[in-house]
């Protein structure tokens, strides 16, 4: 479900906005800022993509993160904000005050917006003097971008209040130097959670506001190394499994005795302001920073062109440019020179539900006794397991073999479910041990992944005939796209939803496979007219959401509860039924008495599966459908979920999906 080229600069679209318009909190003594508020010039002091390091190992700031009460005013408000509640939204953080350097005496504010179309919530630091002007942290001039784009931060914040754009000061390093060959290289998105603030919309919906997560369970404490700053692990949480069949069960408890954290590393600077970082191999992390300055002036350019298309002076709608992948643990056969009873890729290991991940996981109770070294060519040590019947190699198998030979075969091509004794032979999992002596573990990526993200259409329904472009904003390994996605889906749209494909040289109409779902799919191509945008796969990077709300349904009243709660959410007769026709037969398959039913909702899939659409959407609503097929009625209750109901208004993005 936001595509622009992924770069850990770029994809930080996690939070929100902020503002200013009158002062809060203690006075500091230095002197206001000297460009006056009503001079608005874009002058930048950025010298490079990236904070400058602080290498000073004082705090530099005082104070904690401490939630403003008022409205900063820092945002441009339209009409149409304040009928989609934007303004009841915003949320605005103190994040400390500047001890030392350019910026001493200044404090640092967090500003959180909520966002536009189906992308994730918009966030910006910020330094004043005196809360009537402010200068923008701005590392990699995204104030230089077009007019109006969605990445250039005058599209939302009142350059009126902006006297400069700068690269303000952090504790926090784009990069940390582990024990070689180690390292660690940060995401630009400030760690947040989601969190309703007691009060409600016009629609009757719970407003949640973004909060920045300052507490850490000490128990998962890391050495800090490399930097002051506290060292996290990331926990999992895989639940209790209530309801479940004996299977399930059974590898619920390998994964609840295994798996309970991961590579990823937050990191709290003095003001309890959080990053997470990526572990990985300073190679990797050399070569993606080294990616990076190219592929920012190949965006700013594809955004230029965008803007030019749009201005009616380009007649073709621009390539987009590449998206680089963010470095995270993974080896191949051919460069670690791996012996030939290997498999050949190995990037992250238990791949699950439709998500993916840069960070693989930390195996507990493993043992150095427990392993085998691996001759390899590799920069650090690999192992694998001697003991061939570990309960670990059951969960990698079931990761990868848990969906019907048919779908298997549909995914890899010639091949059939190997024996888990055939599997297991080539070596699925290689162990490595981490800066800090844990086991973590890399798995195969030979045998690809049908599951996941499974039929999410996208409907398009604008107020007048209009060239629309969809991307995803973050990377998505695609299993189906119809029409076919190049360069993301170039479409002319009607009103009713009929979009007619712009691109149709890239989708051949006789090589469409016609299985369940996508049976229409051979007529519409030939016609190059289609009902929706078609795709399943899964995210790259993107963790799956947490669900934790929802129901407990018997089988015999799936279609009555589906209708009634997808009308609820605001899904057309049309789209439900669309919806509808495709998953009951699919949760059917499952010959179960009962089912966990929840919804990841809008603002849950503009963060997991963020998109792009360009021109913007004026409403959006995204359905995805999280379910659990359950052998006997959990012996609990689980809270019902609260669902948001949605209000068409203007050009109006619809998506329904769930989860294979």
């Amino acid at each position: 479900m936001k595509n622009i080229v992924l770069s850990v600069l770029l994809t930080l679209i996690a939070v929100g906005v902020i503002g200013g318009a009158y002062y809060l909190g203690k006075k500091s003594s230095v002197a206001p800022l000297l460009i006056p508020a009503s001079i608005p010039p874009v002058t930048s002091m950025n010298t490079s993509s990236t904070q400058k390091p602080q290498v000073n190992s004082s705090p530099l700031f005082t104070g904690k993160i401490k939630k403003i009460t008022s409205d900063l005013g820092l945002f441009k408000i339209t009409d149409f904000d304040k009928e989609n509640g934007v303004p009841e939204s915003i949320i605005y953080y103190e994040a400390g005050v500047f001890t030392r350097g350019e910026f001493k005496g200044l404090t640092r504010i967090l500003a959180i917006r909520p966002p536009e179309g189906p992308g994730s919530s918009i966030q910006f630091l910020l330094a004043t003097s005196d809360f009537k002007t402010y200068l923008l942290d701005d590392p990699i001039n995204k104030a230089n971008y077009p007019e109006g784009d969605w990445d250039n931060p005058y599209t939302y914040l009142d350059r009126n209040r902006i006297s400069k754009t700068v690269s303000l000061d952090s504790e926090h390093a784009k990069t940390i130097t582990l024990e070689k060959p180690f390292g660690l290289i940060r995401r630009d998105d400030i760690l947040t959670e989601n969190k309703p603030n007691g009060q409600k919309d016009k629609n009757g919906n719970d407003i949640h506001l973004e909060k920045p997560i300052t507490d850490f369970d000490t128990s998962l404490s890391l050495t800090s190394i490399g930097s002051s700053l506290p060292f996290y692990a990331k926990a999992t949480d895989w639940g209790d499994g209530n309801g479940y069949s004996d299977k399930d069960k059974k590898i619920l408890a390998l994964r609840n005795t295994y798996l309970h954290q991961t590579t990823l590393v937050h990191i709290s600077d003095s003001t309890g302001l959080t990053y997470s970082y990526i572990f990985s191999t300073i190679n990797d992390i050399d070569t993606y920073l080294s990616k990076m300055s190219s592929s920012e002036k190949e965006l700013i350019s594809y955004k230029k062109q965008v803007a030019l298309y749009n201005q009616k002076k380009l007649t073709e709608y621009p390539t987009y440019s590449n998206t680089i992948a963010f470095p995270g643990m993974n080896i191949k056969k051919s460069v670690a020179s791996l012996p030939n009873d290997y498999y050949s890729n190995y990037e992250s290991a238990f791949p699950g539900a439709c998500g993916g991940n840069t960070d693989t996981f930390i195996i507990d109770s493993i043992k150095q006794g427990d392993l085998t070294q691996v001759t390899s060519s590799s920069p650090y040590q690999l192992y694998v397991l001697k003991d061939s019947k570990h309960p670990i190699y059951e969960i990698a198998y079931d990761s990868k073999m848990s969906i019907e030979e048919e779908m298997f075969k549909q995914a890899n091509p010639g091949m059939s479910k190997p024996t888990f004794d055939t599997y297991v032979a080539k070596h699925p999992l290689l162990f490595f041990k981490d800066t800090w002596g844990r086991w973590g573990a890399m798995g195969e990526f030979d045998i690809k992944l049908m599951g996941g993200c499974g039929k999410p259409v996208v409907y398009l329904y604008p107020e007048k005939p209009i060239n629309i472009h969809v991307s995803f904003a973050s990377p998505i390994s695609l299993n189906t796209n119809i029409p076919t996605y190049h360069d993301g889906w170039f479409v002319n749209a009607s009103p009713d939803g009929a979009l007619t494909d712009l691109q149709p040289q890239y989708t051949n109409c006789d090589a469409i496979d016609t299985t369940f779902g996508s049976e229409y799919a051979v007529k519409a191509c030939k016609a190059t007219t289609y009902p929706y945008l078609y795709w399943s796969g899964r995210s790259s990077e993107k963790s799956y959401p947490m669900v934790n709300s929802g129901w407990i349904i018997e089988r015999k009243y799936l279609g009555v509860f589906l209708q009634e709660k997808l009308t609820e959410m605001g899904l057309t007769q049309r789209e439900s039924s669309d919806m509808m026709e495709y998953w009951i037969p699919e949760m059917s398959k499952k010959n179960v008495p009962y089912y966990r039913i929840s919804f990841l909702q809008t603002k849950d899939m503009n963060e997991f599966i963020p998109m792009n659409v360009n021109p913007k959407p004026d409403s959006v609503l995204r359905v995805f459908l999280d379910y659990k097929a359950l052998s006997v009625k959990p012996s609990k209750d689980i809270e019902p979920q609260k669902l948001t109901k949605f209000e068409r208004k203007g050009f109006t993005l619809v998506e329904w999906g769930g989860l294979k």
